[in-house]
């Protein structure tokens, strides 16, 4: 936030209209308030926190003591200040709660407490809120931060510092978290912390699926004897990895029992072939065999 023009009547110690041009130090990049006790040096603060807050950190007694005690009966009370935001220009226009002479009857009436927030656009400016609670959650919005926020840090009163020294770890924290808008590291974390309880959840779910399978593999290397004869480890001691290879070396074996109960059909065929082949060669000798002669009768005893 960057302040351009503060100017305050009838506000503080001031009856007349002040009014400071904080453009006129743009060159100096930094400069001091600086003067004698009592000459109003507090008050540029206040009235800079009163137009952006309606509020003042070292008067906690209400606006009442934000009306200048110079003023007679019907001068006014009012702050303006200008500043830039994201480079739009914001003017804040507020008067605090006062009694002023009453138009009709005598007497006195009461002036209530207005704010208007007008942005600068085109040369213009243009009215966006009028009524309290939509220009405080407006400036809310422009600012950041809100009052005791801006007043702990921004504008620390002299009767504060040591509150802001004293907060609690997380008051501070919070409260550098809003000012220096460390919230997208925090969302940063937030994400990368979601992420990795999904990626976990797949690995979860993935594991699950892989105890499932080799269960089913297990029961299989039991029942066909692939294991190893010392093979005497429980499944819920062994880690994944380790039940893994130990399935791995068993389809090891199922592919040699495999392998070896191949050249055992192929022999196998081979001699069937071979018996078959003899089978047909002592047919056909026995066909061109010529047919036995029948036999005699002998002679009767």
């Amino acid at each position: 936030m960057k302040l351009h023009r503060l100017e305050m009547t009838g506000f503080g110690p001031f009856r007349e209209t002040q009014v400071i041009d904080f453009d006129a130090f743009d060159r100096e990049g930094v400069f001091l308030i600086s003067g004698r006790t009592g000459a109003g040096k507090s008050s540029i603060l206040d009235g800079v926190s009163f137009a952006l807050y309606g509020s003042v950190p070292r008067y906690e007694g209400g606006d009442k003591r934000l009306r200048s005690d110079h003023c007679f009966l019907g001068d006014p009370t009012e702050v303006r200040l200008e500043f830039t935001v994201g480079g739009t220009r914001w003017r804040v226009i507020r008067a605090p709660e006062y009694d002023r002479p009453a138009q009709r009857g005598g007497g006195l009436t009461t002036e209530k407490a207005r704010v208007e927030i007008e942005e600068l656009v085109g040369g213009t400016w243009t009215g966006r809120a009028a009524r309290l609670r939509e220009a405080g959650e407006l400036l809310s919005e422009i600012l950041g931060v809100n009052a005791q926020q801006f007043q702990q840090v921004i504008l620390l009163a002299q009767n504060k510092f040591s509150r802001f020294l004293l907060a609690g770890n997380n008051e501070r924290q919070q409260l550098l978290r809003t000012l220096f808008g460390t919230q997208r590291f925090e969302k940063y974390k937030d994400d990368l912390e979601q992420r990795r309880r999904d990626v976990q959840g797949e690995l979860d779910e993935g594991a699950t699926a892989a105890r499932t399978l080799l269960d089913v593999a297990e029961r299989h290397v039991v029942t066909h004897g692939l294991g190893p004869d010392d093979h005497d480890v429980d499944a819920a001691d062994a880690d994944l990895e380790a039940r893994r290879a130990a399935i791995a070396v068993a389809v090891q074996r199922a592919d040699y029992r495999v392998e070896a109960r191949g050249h055992e059909r192929a022999a196998a065929d081979a001699a069937a072939v071979e018996a078959a082949t003899r089978h047909r060669d002592l047919a056909a000798r026995a066909e061109r065999l010529p047919e036995p002669a029948p036999a005699r009768a002998g002679p009767r005893p």
